[in-house]
């Protein structure tokens, strides 16, 4: 038994801000934006678009769309990055926002951004041993405040949105073909957000602190580097474990980690531009509704055939690398 993709649906903030606004902001060169960080525009929530709320704006449209009821959901899992408070966990929150008058099984998957990716792994087992038989998804960030608008590479690069999947068990497809994580813990410092649990708490550390480690730090190059050296040989493991190679894939949706990135991961892998989904541009760094995002974007707007194999390849801090190949 494995899974389809019943529907798929998702949120993007009202708020739209330009390349040219966002170099008045930096005090940047006007064309700064577009020609060197790969801005057109960002979607940035406003403070009554909290993750719950787009959460569960695009829970219940991904619902609409597969003509079904909450009832016919048997799990909700909340696969985000980023939590909106410390407890309860985010699918709670997000159920609580849908007011469903009926109770329903959630639990959260966080795996930074890969935590959609980690989620379909779960989900796809989950649905293989008959738990389940429809699982809902939803990745939700509000990723913008999270970030000081100090160095013009992380200000421009993230923004807030997000996405719902709804699996429902299939003997039919494939599912998830085949799956691959793994965890660098050399790189653990260069990708975090300090606070928000008990390692900088304000109990115990000055209220400077705690604030100053509410926001994201990113050593970038080192990052880069690191993601740059690993990626080509975990993409070919990956792959290797269910006898594929580049040339079986159709469709590849990369996690949108930066415009650079992206740019280099197309050369470095010789990739064919017309297979890549990038969205960088509009949708830029959404964390864990990044992948979602552009997976929604994928069947929405382009012809993908039936049996197709469709990559999923992200990093996300930790440092962590994973990908997933969906025959859909």
């Amino acid at each position: 038994m494995s899974f389809v993709i019943r529907s798929s649906a998702c949120y993007l903030p009202q708020g739209k801000v330009s390349a040219e606004e966002l170099d008045q902001r930096l005090s940047l060169e006007p064309g700064t934006c577009r020609r060197r960080y790969g801005v057109d525009y960002r979607h940035y929530a406003s403070p009554s678009e909290t993750a719950l709320f787009m959460g569960a704006e695009a829970a219940r449209a991904a619902l609409d769309r597969a003509e079904l009821q909450w009832a016919d959901i048997d799990l909700l899992v909340c696969a985000s990055g980023t939590p909106h408070q410390a407890l309860p966990y985010n699918a709670a929150g997000i159920l609580a926002e849908l007011q469903i008058a009926e109770p329903l099984a959630t639990m959260d998957v966080n795996a930074s951004c890969l935590s959609f990716l980690a989620a379909l792994e779960f989900s796809h087992c989950a649905i293989a041993s008959g738990r389940y038989r429809r699982v809902m998804i939803v990745s939700s960030e509000v990723a913008k405040i999270g970030v000081q608008d100090v160095k013009p590479e992380t200000a421009t690069l993230f923004a807030d949105g997000a996405a719902a999947f709804v699996l429902e068990a299939s003997k039919n497809s494939a599912g998830l073909l085949t799956s691959l994580f793994q965890t660098y813990p050399e790189g653990y410092s260069l990708c975090q957000i300090r606070a928000g649990g008990s390692g900088l708490h304000p109990t115990r550390n000055p209220m400077e602190a705690v604030a100053e480690g509410s926001y994201f730090e990113m050593h970038g190059k080192a990052l880069y580097k690191m993601v740059s050296k690993l990626a080509p040989d975990f993409i070919r493991h990956g792959l290797g474990k269910a006898q594929l190679t580049l040339s079986d894939i159709a469709h590849i949706v990369p996690h949108q980690a930066s415009h650079a990135g992206l740019a280099h991961l197309v050369h470095r892998l010789g990739l064919d531009n017309d297979k890549v989904v990038n969205l960088f541009a509009t949708m830029g760094n959404q964390v864990a509704a990044s992948l979602p995002i552009a997976l929604d974007h994928l069947l929405r707007n382009k012809r993908v055939a039936r049996g197709e194999q469709v990559m999923l390849f992200g990093s996300a801090a930790g440092l962590s690398l994973g990908l997933g190949v969906l025959s859909l």
